[in-house]
């Protein structure tokens, strides 16, 4: 992968996916329509973000975090990665993200006050170059 391991930092996954609908482990249910979508997380733990990508990439994993019942459905196709090396900027990027595009209410957020951490997106190049003008961020193709 193109990470050193244990690098830490924010990240965005840009994915598309067929219309599903999900139940996560508290029982709370989502609906995606089917189209392009990015989620917005952060991996400070000792794997850093090669491991939290990685795992994300996985299809055959236990499901713990929301984005978990997303990673594995069979439509889910990861397209990019967006990563900000050694910063925390989860929520200021979900807020800033959350400006021109439709949150999946309540999704990734329940630790935090944001909408959301998962975005439907209208025009994912418009959304890039708005978002490489207001962060430091590397994107890499998967």
């Amino acid at each position: 992968m193109f990470l050193k391991k244990n690098t830490k930092g924010t990240y965005c996954l840009v994915f598309s996916i067929d219309d599903v609908s999900l139940k996560v482990r508290s029982g709370k249910k989502f609906f995606l329509k089917k189209g392009t979508y990015l989620y917005v997380g952060s991996a400070f733990g000792s794997g850093g973000l090669k491991k939290r990508i990685q795992r994300h990439l996985k299809k055959d994993k236990k499901k713990h975090w929301h984005f978990d019942f997303v990673s594995a459905q069979d439509s889910f196709k990861a397209l990019e990665v967006w990563i900000v090396e050694n910063k925390r900027l989860e929520c200021l990027l979900a807020d800033f993200i959350s400006k021109t595009e439709e949150p999946v209410f309540g999704f990734g957020s329940s630790d935090c006050k944001c909408l959301s951490h998962l975005f439907r997106v209208s025009d994912l190049e418009d959304l890039k170059s708005q978002v490489l003008k207001e962060f430091n961020v590397k994107i890499f193709k998967i």
